[in-house]
């Protein structure tokens, strides 16, 4: 164990091609992820009222998207198990994202095919079958991907650059999936909308592969424990749960404000759809623009003391726009376009810190384990992370079948906020117990490992 972190420590630090190459995938998903969970709702379930065409019924949207991400939910630790233990010539990681990624861009496009011109079952069969294609080819390009970012270097101030460079290309993803999405979807539709953002993705996806740098060889299968063994062994660390319970909360929140946008643009705004990408374009716009004072500050500080503070600012965002709109002193666009930001500036923090939180997470358990199991924790990490995602379907259909979503009753677009404000409080509760330094011999004293 010691040899392994030795080699790690001496070789050369990383180029700033080969973190770009690396964080490829990045772009890749924030194009996926922004367009799936923006437009998906708004496509096949659309406000009561309105001129377009609703293709299922809107439990059912709650019931394909929430299934879809717990089943892929499950399959996360399984993968990143898998990957662990897999020996090739290629690596542990590569073969997994060489034969996902095609997959994943060909059902993000069936996505947008319903068969049936109107409400029909043969339109949900379809799009969970699209759906189940969908995630588990997510997951195959995803799990492996996370997994390299312990090898790609042991010292934290590397690892903070290499996920802070990833989120700001992940963010110009976000962009052009955001920007450009609400202006396609209007003109060209929503297959053509599909297509022509999943072809750069789909490039950014092939591109990651020669920035991947494995640096631990995989150890013998008789030193390895069961699947179901290494599951229960993480998930009964109090740092790890601490650490899961606050990310599922925390995290869903971005993806129910993807959801929310169009919606609350229409009904909350009164502008028309396209609008939707001026929001989203804005949020991720201050999401890559506080890249650096977070990169500042997580030089600076721990990671725990700035992931409070990024949760503390999130709910503040989310509480300030419940009240968009209700003041006629200037314009609902403009009063969200003030209050958004400071919601979207803390994500940005989010997705900045939490890859290297899991990082510190891997290195813990091989201080108390003695193996390097990167990708099972990624893939744990997946588990709750998508079932908060998967929450954020039943959330929605929830508060809007509650509270209402149509022109003469919108109030569950507003409620939406304080929910993902509410699960944001309960995320800074649960992150109370986490102690873990920023680097192994940090963990190690204070752990007394």
């Amino acid at each position: 164990m010691k040899g392994s972190s030795a080699a790690t420590n001496s070789v050369k630090p990383l180029a700033m091609g080969e973190i770009i190459l690396y964080n490829m995938a990045s772009f890749a998903f924030n194009i996926y992820d922004t367009v799936l969970y923006a437009w998906v709702p708004y496509f096949y379930t659309p406000p009561e009222g309105s001129s377009l065409t609703r293709y299922i019924p809107l439990a059912w949207l709650g019931i394909l998207l929430a299934g879809g991400r717990l089943l892929d939910a499950i399959n996360d630790p399984l993968v990143g198990y898998w990957s662990d233990h897999t020996k090739s010539r290629w690596g542990r990681r590569k073969p997994y994202i060489f034969v996902s990624n095609p997959f994943l861009f060909l059902s993000f496009i069936f996505i947008w095919l319903p068969p049936v011109q109107g409400e029909s079952m043969i339109n949900v069969w379809v799009l969970g079958a699209a759906l189940f294609v969908y995630y588990w080819a997510y997951t195959g390009v995803l799990i492996p991907w996370f997994a390299v970012l312990p090898e790609m270097s042991a010292k934290n101030d590397e690892r903070v650059k290499i996920a802070s460079i990833g989120v700001a290309i992940g963010v110009l993803g976000a962009l052009i999936g955001g920007g450009l999405s609400g202006p396609l979807f209007t003109s060209m539709g929503p297959f053509m909308m599909g297509l022509v953002l999943a072809i750069p993705a789909f490039i950014a996806g092939e591109l990651t592969l020669f920035g991947i740098h494995e640096r631990h060889a995989p150890q013998g299968e008789d030193e390895w424990p069961g699947f179901f063994k290494v599951c229960r062994e993480v998930f009964a660390d109090k740092q790890f749960l601490s650490f899961a319970v606050m990310i599922m909360f925390v995290q869903l929140t971005y993806q129910l404000m993807l959801m929310n946008v169009p919606y609350f643009t229409t009904l909350i705004l009164k502008r028309p759809e396209a609008d939707a990408s001026i929001l989203m374009a804005e949020v991720i716009i201050m999401m890559a623009a506080s890249a650096p004072v977070w990169y500042w500050l997580l030089k600076r500080y721990s990671k725990k003391t700035v992931f409070r503070f990024i949760i503390f600012a999130m709910a503040a965002g989310f509480t300030l726009s419940y009240f968009i709109g209700m003041t006629d002193a200037i314009s609902p666009l403009v009063q969200a376009m003030i209050i958004f930001p400071v919601a979207a500036i803390p994500i940005g923090g989010m997705f900045t810190a939490v890859l290297g939180v899991i990082a510190d997470l891997s290195d813990y358990d091989e201080l108390k384990h003695g193996k390097r199991r990167e990708a099972v924790h990624y893939g744990i990490y997946g588990i709750v992370r998508k079932t908060g995602w998967a929450l954020c379907a039943l959330i929605l259909a929830g508060v809007f079948g509650a509270f209402g979503y149509s022109a003469q009753n919108p109030e569950g677009v507003r409620v939406i906020w304080l929910v993902c404000a509410l699960s944001c409080a309960i995320g800074l509760l649960a992150f109370i117990p986490y102690r873990l330094g920023d680097t192994k011999e940090e963990t190690a004293k204070i752990m007394n490992l």
